[in-house]
Order: C-alpha cells, then sequence, then structure tokens
C-alpha cells in the first residue's frame, strides 16, 4: 500500500500576456483567455503597468466548488511582468485518514477539468505532496512513483533526488514529446514539458510550513518555463531558417556562369528569381533576429532562476538538499545557450552567402539589361537612319527625272527603291558605329 494523509496537487501553469510583436488586440485576447479560467464573478485587477509579481484577483485566493465533496481547492493567479501565472490546488479534503496513491488521479481530473481548453500555455509544472502516516515504514520513492503512475500513465521514471523540509522530493522532467521529431509539432505549444515534482514529508507540520513557498515556486517554475520554451522557440526558429535557406539555394543556380548564357536569355524569370530571394532573405534576416531574441529571453530567465533559488534554499535553511534543481541551470548553460549561440554564428554567414547570391545575381540582371538597352539604341539608330532616308526618297520621288535620271529603277518603283536604299543606309550606320566601337 501506498498511502499518504492529505494528498495535495498543484498545478502551476503560465501564458504569456505579451510576447514579439504582439498587437494590442492580441494582447487583450491573451487577458480575455487567461481570466476564463475564473468563476464568472471573479474581481480582477491588472493594471497596465511593469511589475514583477502582482496578485491580479480580489481577493488573492479564490475557492473553487467541486460536485465531488471530498475534495476542496482554490485558484490564485499573479502576473510576472509580460507572464500570466496561475496556481490551481486541489486536495482530498481529509487530514488525518490515510489516502491512497491513486487518488492523485481524481485531484487531476478535477483541475483539468476547471481549465479552459482554448488557453495556450508556455509552460506547466504538477507539485504532488503530502505526509506519512506516524510510525510509517513505507519507502518514500515507492510511494512517490505510484503518485506519479497515477498521475500519468506510463513508465517513464528516471527522478532528480533531494530532500525539502525534512521531505523526500523527486524531479521529473516529463516531455510528451520526448521520441518525436520536431516535424510532428504542429506549434510551439506541443513542446511543453509535464515538469512534476513530488514531495512526501515526514509530517503535518512539514506540510505545513512547505505551503509557505507557493509563492517561491510559482517564480521559480515560471523562469523555468521560459527558459525550456524559449529553447523549443529557437529549434523551430532554426529550422525556418533551414528551410529558407534551401529555398535560396534552390534560385542560386543563376550566379553560375556555366549557366548564364542559357539563363541571361530570359531577363523575365532572372528578375522573378531576384524578387523571390529578396523576399526569402527578408524573412531569412527576421528569423535571425528572432533566434537572437529566443537566447536574451534565456539568459534574463536563467538569471532570474538563479536568484529566485537562492532565496528559496536561504529561507528553507541549510538541511535541504535542492541541488537537483540547479541542475536545469547547467542543462541551461551548458546546453541551451551555446547550442544557440553557435546557430547564430552559422546562420550568419549563411546570411552572407546569401546576401552574396542576391548580389551575383543583380549584377547578372544589370549586366542584361544593360545589353538589352545597348541593342535597344542600335535598332533605334539604325533604324531611324533606314527610315529617314526613305521618306527623303519619297518625298523627291516626283522629281525623279532630274535626280535620279541615271537610275530608272527608283522612277518606276519609289517606294521599292526608297526601302532598299533605307536598308542599304541602315546597314551602313551599324557597321560605322560597330566599328567605332571596336
Amino acid at each position: 500500500m501506498s498511502d499518504l494523509i492529505y494528498p495535495t496537487l498543484d498545478l502551476f501553469l503560465y501564458t504569456l500576456k505579451t510576447s514579439l510583436n504582439t498587437t494590442d488586440a492580441e494582447t487583450q485576447k491573451n487577458k480575455v483567455a487567461f481570466l476564463d479560467q475564473f468563476p464568472s464573478d471573479t474581481q480582477f485587477n491588472d493594471p497596465d503597468i511593469e511589475t514583477e509579481y502582482l496578485e491580479i484577483t480580489n481577493p488573492p485566493q479564490i475557492n473553487f466548488i467541486s460536485h465531488n465533496k471530498s475534495l476542496e481547492g482554490y485558484y490564485y493567479a499573479v502576473r510576472l511582468n509580460d507572464t500570466y501565472g496561475l496556481q490551481l490546488d486541489c486536495s482530498i479534503n481529509n487530514q488525518t485518514e490515510t489516502q491512497p496513491a491513486k487518488s492523485f488521479t481524481i485531484l487531476k481530473t478535477e483541475i483539468e477539468q476547471k481549465l479552459n481548453k482554448e488557453l495556450t500555455t508556455i509552460g506547466k509544472t504538477w507539485l504532488l505532496s503530502g505526509w506519512l502516516p506516524e510510525n510509517s515504514s513505507q519507502n518514500p520513492e515507492d510511494i512517490a512513483k505510484d503518485c506519479y503512475s497515477a498521475l500519468f500513465k506510463d513508465t517513464y521514471w528516471q527522478p532528480q533526488k533531494g530532500t525539502f523540509l525534512g521531505g523526500k522530493v523527486f524531479e521529473i522532467g516529463r516531455s510528451p514529446y520526448i521520441n518525436q521529431s520536431k516535424k510532428n509539432v504542429t506549434t510551439p505549444i506541443n513542446s511543453n514539458e509535464d515538469h512534476v515534482i513530488i514531495t512526501i514529508y515526514s509530517n503535518r507540520e512539514s506540510a505545513e510550513q512547505a505551503a509557505e513557498f507557493y509563492k517561491d515556486w510559482m517564480g521559480l517554475f515560471c523562469y523555468r518555463s521560459k527558459i525550456t520554451w524559449a529553447y523549443w522557440q529557437s529549434r523551430l526558429v532554426k529550422e525556418s531558417l533551414l528551410n529558407h535557406y534551401k529555398k535560396i539555394e534552390e534560385n542560386r543556380t543563376i550566379t553560375n556562369p556555366n549557366n548564364y548564357w542559357q539563363e541571361k536569355q530570359n531577363f523575365t524569370n532572372s528578375r522573378k528569381i531576384l524578387n523571390n530571394v529578396d523576399n526569402i532573405l527578408q524573412q531569412y534576416t527576421i528569423d535571425l533576429l528572432n533566434l537572437s531574441f529566443q537566447k536574451q529571453i534565456i539568459e534574463i530567465n536563467l538569471s532570474n532562476y538563479q536568484l529566485r533559488l537562492a532565496l528559496i534554499k536561504e529561507k528553507a535553511d541549510q538541511n535541504n538538499q535542492l541541488d537537483f534543481l540547479e541542475k536545469f541551470s547547467e542543462l541551461a548553460n551548458k546546453k541551451y545557450l551555446p547550442q544557440i549561440t553557435k546557430d547564430i554564428e552559422n546562420m550568419q554567414l549563411g546570411l552572407q552567402l546569401l546576401e552574396d547570391t542576391i548580389n551575383a545575381t543583380r549584377s547578372r540582371i544589370e549586366v542584361e539589361k544593360s545589353e538589352r538597352d545597348h541593342n535597344f539604341q542600335e535598332l533605334v539608330a539604325v533604324a531611324g537612319a533606314g527610315i529617314a532616308t526613305v521618306s527623303l526618297v519619297r518625298e523627291t520621288a516626283k522629281d525623279c527625272k532630274d535626280i535620279f535620271k541615271q537610275v530608272d529603277l527608283f522612277c518606276k518603283y519609289p517606294l521599292s527603291g526608297s526601302l532598299i536604299l533605307g536598308m542599304i543606309v541602315g546597314f551602313v550606320v551599324w557597321w560605322l558605329r560597330k566599328r567605332l566601337r571596336s
């Protein structure tokens, strides 16, 4: 048997109020979607100011009504700068009798029924807790594993371990897309991991003391969620950059000298390719800036995460082992940031190549345009000389005997004769201009 007294399940979830390039209408839509989680008579106070931590409901803690009379719970909502945070707490309303680990299935179902399915989240953490009955001989890890199995119907159990206020703590970073390619993920939201922390306290006093840390967990889990969300965003941005690069490479053959004499015959097609490449390059540049933006998000929130964790350790005294929470900082420092930094460097090199492609293509087009303009000028000069000759000859046809008495052809056939003479003059003009250019 895996029994606990007062099993409690808390869901901490986070959604962005504003993000990069968010319009006022989109910001308002995000706000409405978040506030729809609460009862209709809830009073809100969310002024348009920057704030590190602001409780946005009155009262801050709102009890929810359950059809199951054995349950109790509440909502607690805050805004942390550009992010909304919501804590949904649900527990078995009995602090004296033991409850089976499978009780967490009931608690999870109750919480999920309270959620607005349309809410777009950037991260969430499940916090499970309860205390052991007096003189219990049960293994805390066995109980924690059974609690986890009640929450998620799988066998993934690879926890990080520690201690907190005399209780045993187990952390599992569970992603529903561990074995899936990014190609199967339709939106960044689908990358959310189910971050789970299970704490088995030794007595009631420790559990009650732990309740004083909920606000600290709210901030810590928010920073963690924003870091993982930003990293996954960076993976999607990188994939978009690679797709842009491939599209431009498909048009790169126009700059190949071996193909030049074939491509130069289609000036309109060359222009079309240049415009297409130019549009893709603009998107590439925007994505590259977005990649740098995601790196900044990770750096800022990693610093906040480390500060908040240090405060929690100080508040909980030195008898706690929370080093497992620092491993996430190491992951961000040793994997996330170096990976994005390297991606930015590589993509900047790609940007230079793409710019070279556009410059080369533009140069080819300018050469083609110059040659087309020159050929047109030649045609105008030659045609002008011929037309002028034809006009002159036709005007003087009436004086044929006086002017062309040695050439009877012009007297009998003035139109044909003038055309022939015009062609001869045009050829002579073309030949002279070519000799002068050489």
